[in-house]
């Protein structure tokens, strides 16, 4: 039997809801899943059986869409299939996958080889953010949005059915992980949500490690650190723990100082006259394609390529400002500071710093680490020095897959 520590790593990557495998050896290729393909299908007949809606009455002659209907120039644009998360399957020509089509969502499996699509589950409001496959009989951990706006996690079949909440606290619970010896037990993060007398949410706590026992019905804090969250935790065979630690920002609403107070009172009349000077050039925009602004160049409305916040666990990164620091060429430089770095730590020892600019990674039963910066996926063994072995726009998951 070959030894498989020994074979090159399968690696898959979302970047921008995209998702990427690359095979060993062998070329990055996309994963484009079937069901979410018939489904756009589906979509755009209806959407050509029912054009004709859009273009007759009052509002045609207008040249303006009915109220509530997206204008003309944007009716080839269909609802967003986004891959959401992946992870290893029962095999290393499998994959699992969640798909966010909007409203409905879905948890599928993939066979690489065969180029077989399995739907494991599909429904209305299906919201699971991370996906953590037993290494021994298959069971699934996933982190499941409630309607409460709380995270718990989720025992599932292995084929996706049967999900069984098992936790159901007022918190913020994602990112589980089994532990490589077999045994029920899984590592989490988690964050506590506070709430104001009436039940609004005021924001949330630091995120923190913790460690679930299945069997015992047990849970322990592994490690917390004040002004700090943990984040991804994964157990090593040694029984440190590997994380990524990146500064806390508090989300609690606070109230304005007196100098932005001030700030408000003044700039509000130019503010005041902007909002109306957007409000009639949008009209005109509406109702003759001209723009009212006859400065700075062409009317260039195509979408920014670049994205300036992105939401990761809570918090808002300005990955702009995270480019502008860093070196290299600006398709190359990293979408989070520094100061997210990863860790590895014993439950009594002490922590060393693996790498730095680090969005997300994983780590194989062997050993090996796979992490990204959010423009680069790199490979780390043994200590050594990483190996670039993929690129993307954005990339906010990896999964080591063989």
């Amino acid at each position: 039997m070959p030894d498989s520590s020994s074979s090159p790593l399968s690696v898959a990557w979302i970047a921008r809801g995209r998702l990427f495998v690359k095979r060993g050896d062998g070329s990055v290729d996309e994963i484009e899943s079937a069901f979410a393909r018939n489904s756009l299908e589906r979509e755009l007949k209806h959407s050509n059986n029912n054009a004709w809606k859009d273009r007759s009455g009052v509002w045609g002659e207008m040249g303006m869409a009915p109220p509530g209907r997206a204008p003309w120039g944007e009716g080839n644009k269909r609802r967003k299939i986004k891959f959401v998360t992946v992870a290893k399957g029962d095999s290393p020509d499998e994959i699992y996958y969640v798909l966010d089509m909007g409203p409905v969502g879905g948890l599928f499996k993939y066979n690489m080889e065969l180029d077989e699509e399995t739907r494991l589950m599909h429904s209305q409001s299906f919201s699971v953010r991370d996906i953590s496959r037993h290494p021994v009989d298959g069971e699934l951990a996933v982190s499941v949005r409630r309607d409460d706006g709380t995270m718990g996690l989720s025992i599932n079949r292995h084929d996706g059915l049967y999900g069984k909440l098992i936790t159901l606290s007022d918190t913020i619970d994602e990112a589980p992980s089994w532990l490589p010896d077999g045994s029920k037990r899984l590592v989490f993060q988690s964050s506590a949500i506070a709430r104001d007398d009436d039940g609004r949410t005021l924001g949330k706590t630091v995120t923190r490690i913790e460690l679930l026992d299945i069997e015992k019905q047990e849970i322990t804090k592994l490690f917390e650190e004040d002004n700090e969250d943990l984040l991804q935790p994964r157990m090593a065979d040694n029984d440190s723990v590997l994380y990524i630690r990146r500064p806390y920002k508090s989300s609690h609403y606070k109230p304005p100082t007196l100098w932005e107070v001030t700030q408000d009172v003044f700039l509000f009349p130019f503010r005041l006259a902007r909002a109306a000077f957007h409000t009639l050039n949008f009209i005109s925009m509406a109702s003759s394609g001209k723009s009212l602004a006859t400065s700075g160049g062409p009317d260039d409305r195509r979408p920014d390529k670049k994205q300036p916040l992105l939401i990761l666990y809570g918090q808002a990164v300005d990955t702009q400002q995270a480019m502008a620091k860093g070196a290299g060429k600006d398709d190359e430089r990293p979408l989070v500071p520094k100061e997210w770095a990863l860790i590895s730590k014993p439950k009594d020892g002490i922590e060393t710093v693996i790498a730095e600019n680090v969005l997300t990674f994983d780590r194989s039963a062997a050993g090996d680490i796979v992490y990204s910066d959010g423009r680069s996926v790199f490979h780390l063994k043994n200590g050594k020095t990483p190996t670039k072995i993929g690129s993307g726009d954005i990339i906010e998951k990896v999964a080591i897959l063989r």
